[in-house]
């Protein structure tokens, strides 16, 4: 037992200085190769990193999508000082490169996880809103800056990465739960038109697991079968993304099978976590971990963990 004790306390001592030095510095990439190319065993092609986001900011969760001829991304820009993140979009040039970067979409709330498509002529985004305790689906009124809430396909539901595809005839969302954590369950629900109305599958929830559960981009069909990228989050947050087969989708039942593990990219400044991978046309679209000392979370780390201490301190006086 008192061997038990000392691996606790070093497992809570490395967690606290992780915490404190430790901070992620995601990016945004793009891969000349579809999305398919990771299917290949070993698969580590090249990634061209966007500029990044500067001092106490960072990219991640990119999609894209090209309206009259001009292509843009869509992504999280999340902001260390106010620990939120709002969509930014960014327009790339004729051959990839960004020339500029604005934010789409925010709200008092954190969003994240820009899920772009377009059907019947219009774009629509379903980002991640989980704060908000529901899922919601917003439309462009003017591309790609200008948009507005439509309607609210999921409510009362803490979703998280909510991923919108269509396959076998039916809109199917799917997404984990914020409320069980948000790597270890996975949801489904499906629906016969965009606006719903949405059942939810009666298995719910139909995978449960950190490895390869959490969606991590767009799901794809390639050679007759369909795909799901996820996140292994078995040892630390984005370590990896686990590419699923997905054997059965049905509205009555659900059986994936992982084939392929994406590490992070060995080349470049990105190599702590990939958790993105994302199908744009002939390109894919990544994410990139660095881990770095930013002053801004170190100084919100330190009050977080005094905040704590504060309170344990109250509860042991009260006892």
């Amino acid at each position: 037992m008192a061997y038990i004790a000392e691996e606790t306390r070093r497992d809570a001592y490395a967690k606290l200085f992780h915490d404190l030095f430790c901070h992620q510095k995601w990016n945004v990439g793009i891969v000349e190769e579809p999305i398919d190319i990771f299917l290949e065993p070993g698969a580590q092609p090249e990634v061209r990193w966007f500029m990044p986001a500067g001092r106490g900011r960072y990219l991640a969760d990119p999609f894209g999508i090209v309206r009259d001829g001009r292509a843009y991304v869509l992504c999280e820009e999340f902001d260390y000082r106010s620990y939120k993140g709002v969509i930014a979009r960014i327009e790339l040039s004729e051959d990839g490169f960004p020339v500029s970067r604005k934010v789409a979409i925010e709200m008092p709330f954190h969003m994240s996880y820009p899920y772009v498509f377009e059907w019947q002529g219009d774009i629509y985004c379903v980002p991640e809103t989980y704060q908000a305790r529901e899922i919601s689906l917003y439309k462009a009124n003017e591309f790609p800056d200008s948009w507005t809430k439509v309607g609210t396909l999921v409510p009362d539901f803490a979703g998280v990465d909510p991923t919108i595809f269509s396959y076998a005839g039916l809109w199917w969302i799917a997404c984990t739960n914020q409320d069980l954590g948000p790597h270890s369950a996975l949801y489904l629900w499906h629906a016969r038109d965009l606006h719903g109305p949405w059942s939810p599958h009666p298995s719910n929830p139909v995978k449960r697991g950190l490895n390869g559960t959490r969606p991590a981009g767009t799901p794809f069909i390639h050679k007759g079968h369909l795909y799901r990228p996820a996140m292994d989050s078995s040892r630390t947050y984005g370590k990896r993304v686990v590419i699923n087969r997905v054997r059965t989708l049905t509205t009555k039942e659900f059986e994936e099978e992982p084939v392929r593990a994406v590490e992070p990219f060995r080349r470049g400044g990105y190599r702590d976590g990939v958790h993105t991978l994302s199908a744009f046309g002939k390109f894919t679209l990544v994410d990139g971990l660095r881990l770095v000392f930013e002053k801004t979370e170190f100084r919100m780390a330190l009050e977080r963990e005094r905040q704590y201490l504060l309170g344990r301190l109250n509860a042991l006086s009260h006892e």
